[in-house]
């Protein structure tokens, strides 16, 4: 499906309403989202083009760097279509789920305040304009290295023309007054995010269903606080999820500063999460270390191996190929065996020959449109699934999908610091392949920069060194003189 404007990979995902498509646009060469309404939810009677166009122009209206953009709108094979910016990581919900379920912990307090203090930006950004969300959630959420980005305007509505509307949300983020029919309002949103806030800390949303949100008694089940920051961060929560909305903090303004302050107080612990470099193309992370080296992939000894992947799953190419012809065709009838995959999946198969337990066949790449930032994020939550401590990569999408050499490293690096200083990790080892020295010095150049690599000089600044008998004069007394001599002598320099 594709036209002038729009080549359609495929669908690949579905939500209450909507579908999503990954498209390539045309003349740019970039991935983009075509989201189209779903085909029972037009057969409930809702005019697919008036909602599609309602949505653009909504999302359009907000300008923030932590929202999704509406790019475009139309129609593709007669189905209207939003067409939206791609982000190039997993939503929250994915990621904490999976962290949970390989890792045995949820998200640090220090990323959770610096998610919902993003979020609340982007909400401020919606309101100055009059737009209210009514679906903020975790899924709605997308986390990449470079921030969080809040997108699905489906059920956005205009805070001016809308007194009151129909019940629609997710039952467990939503204001309680939602319910009874009321109009959305800012402070609606803001008890959605302390909601999302507590599903991100404590695994599960605060309450659970109809009876438990409208309960005026019911109270967040908050843990008993470990620290006095956790204290604060669950008075601040508190204050969100407020049943009458006439109590709760009233807008994401007054949310973002309590998050803003804990999040100074928590500062420290994120600005550490830094690689040190240990040699030319060695860098180190807590216990993690990553190595830059020529050879070949198919001769790497490590727990799993990524493969550069294309969504056929056919190996008979580029680095998928080498992989097939050392471990055997078994790798290859794995990976085909459930057919075409879409693009940022991940895919495990067992290893055959190779000096591994497993590959990640990792679909990166189409048309030189790259996703593998996504494909990463994933290929490394996979590999913590399986309990892998090393790990080998290949430069993603650099082969048959033309994705460039510097697209690719900063992708892979920047989503690999950004899982990395999460924390929780089991990886202990990661080595990146590259065929010759050229590509090597290329990937090192973009990867020192997204990794964000220091040098581990071990220097500290105690100060300069004092010359021998010097006075310091840091404290010495203020003089105001009374002499008008001296005054005018001083009006003479000035003038």
């Amino acid at each position: 499906m594709s036209n002038d404007r729009y080549d359609v990979w495929g669908r690949i995902g579905c939500g209450g309403m909507s579908e999503v498509w990954l498209a390539r646009h045309v003349g740019l060469g970039v991935p983009v989202v075509l989201k189209t309404l779903r085909a029972d939810v037009e057969e409930r009677g809702h005019d697919p083009r008036a909602r599609m166009l309602a949505e653009a122009r909504l999302m359009a209206r907000v300008t923030s760097p932590h929202v999704v953009r509406a790019i475009d709108t139309g129609e593709l094979c007669g189905v209207p279509f939003v067409a939206q910016e791609y982000v190039d990581g997993i939503d929250l919900a994915e990621l904490d789920r999976r962290r949970r379920a390989a890792l045995g912990v949820g998200l640090p307090l220090w990323f959770v305040c610096d998610a919902i203090e993003q979020c609340c930006h982007a909400l401020s950004a919606a309101h100055r304009v009059g737009v209210i969300h009514r679906d903020v959630k975790p899924s709605n959420l997308f986390a990449t290295p470079e921030g969080i980005r809040l997108g699905d305007f489906g059920i956005a509505v205009d805070a001016e023309s809308c007194r009151a509307a129909d019940v629609s949300g997710t039952l467990k983020f939503m204001a309680p007054e939602l319910f009874l029919g009321q109009a959305p309002s800012r402070s609606a949103d803001v008890y959605s995010l302390g909601a999302t806030a507590f599903d991100l800390r404590y695994g599960r949303a605060p309450f659970l269903d109809y009876h438990e949100v409208r309960d005026p008694r019911a109270l967040p089940p908050f843990p008993a606080p470990q620290t006095a920051q956790e204290s604060f961060f669950q008075h601040t929560l508190g204050l969100s999820l407020e049943k009458n909305p006439d109590v709760r903090l009233p807008d994401p303004k007054a949310l973002q500063r309590s998050v803003r302050t804990l999040r100074g107080v928590l500062g420290s612990e994120a600005s550490a999460k830094r690689f040190v470099a240990t040699g030319p193309t060695t860098f180190r992370l807590g216990r993690c270390e990553v190595s830059l080296v020529v050879g070949d992939i198919a001769q790497a000894e490590a727990d799993a191996i990524v493969s550069s992947a294309n969504f056929e799953m056919k190996m008979r190419s580029g680095v998928g190929d080498a992989l097939r012809r050392a471990g055997g065709d078994e790798i290859e009838a794995a990976a085909l065996a459930d057919g075409e995959r879409e693009l940022g999946m991940c895919v495990v198969t067992r290893a055959g020959r190779l000096k591994a337990h497993h590959v990640l066949h990792a679909v990166s790449a189409w048309k030189g449109t790259s996703v593998v930032g996504r494909t990463t994020h994933r290929a490394l939550l996979t590999a913590e699934e399986l309990g892998a401590r090393s790990l080998a990569l290949c430069a993603l999408g650099t082969g048959a999908a033309n994705v460039t050499f510097e697209t690719c490293a900063n992708a892979m690096m920047s989503t690999l610091r950004f899982h990395l200083a999460l924390g929780g990790s089991k990886l202990e080892r990661v080595v990146v392949y590259l065929l010759d020295e050229d590509k090597l010095r290329a990937f090192r150049d973009v990867a020192l920069d997204a990794l964000g690599v220091r040098s581990d000089s071990g220097a500290v600044d105690v100060g300069l060194p004092c010359a021998r008998g010097e006075q310091p004069t840091g404290n010495a007394a203020t003089h105001i003189s009374d002499d008008s001599a001296l005054r005018e002598r001083l009006r003479g320099r000035v003038a």
